[in-house]
């Protein structure tokens, strides 16, 4: 059909978040495999797996139309993601299993629509506006240092993004934490290794307490200084 779309993104009941692609677009198909799709064994379409992050997905539809394809999608996957506090992305970055769920923190963080980072300046500007508006001359410099925080918090928001962007170049799933096993053979390596070897050891090692003490041979009387030549 000639208003059929190129890609098209729906809810499936059961599946989630699902795509279909028109026959003879496989740049299309290498683009869903990239954000995470996988293509369904018995039908056509591919599938979102459970768990993954909206974000890339939307991010994806307007990559595939700003390259040209035609694309139709459900009107919530559209949506833009709950923002939510610091507490919560913070137990986030705590659960991340890959650099990309950092850098998905990190622009939840700076989201113009909800991230703690703007409404901290926009708290930040309404509170020098209450100063020049409640209290006139006296809150001038009150309202100077609500600015001067704010343009700060600009900057911290600039490094922030090319922080994000840093993990978002790390696309790769994170190493496995360490068993307890694993951590027990990496101290007593970490002893093994710190522990002087017997043969370079500088002290003796103590007798046993049921041992004779050793023999001494008496040893012959120094010579006087005076006699010695």
């Amino acid at each position: 059909m000639a208003n059929e779309p190129d890609i098209a993104f729906g809810l499936h009941p059961k599946l989630g978040t699902v795509a279909a692609v028109s026959d003879g677009l496989p740049q299309a198909e290498a683009a869903l495999h990239a954000a995470g799709f996988e293509q369904h064994e018995e039908l056509d379409i591919f599938v979102l797996p459970e768990g993954a992050g909206r974000r890339p997905m939307v991010q994806l539809i307007r990559d595939l139309q700003a390259v040209g394809y035609t694309v139709a999608a459900d009107p919530h996957l559209q949506e833009p993601p709950q923002v939510s506090g610091i507490r919560a992305l913070t137990s986030r970055i705590i659960q991340a299993q890959r650099p990309t769920d950092v850098a998905d923190v990190f622009d939840d963080l700076l989201d113009d629509r909800g991230g703690a980072i703007p409404e901290l300046h926009q708290l930040l500007e309404a509170t020098a506006e209450w100063c020049e508006r409640r209290l006139g001359d006296e809150g001038t410099d009150l309202a100077r240092i609500c600015r001067r925080l704010g343009h700060k918090i600009t900057e911290l928001s600039v490094d922030l993004g090319f922080t994000g962007a840093d993990f978002l170049d790390l696309d790769s799933p994170l190493p496995p934490r360490p068993t307890t096993t694993a951590l027990a053979q990496q101290n007593s390596r970490a002893r093994a290794a710190t522990t002087a070897s017997p043969a370079h050891s500088s002290t003796s090692r103590p007798a046993p307490a049921n041992s004779p003490a050793p023999y001494h041979s008496p040893q012959a009387p120094s010579a006087s200084p005076a006699h010695s030549r």
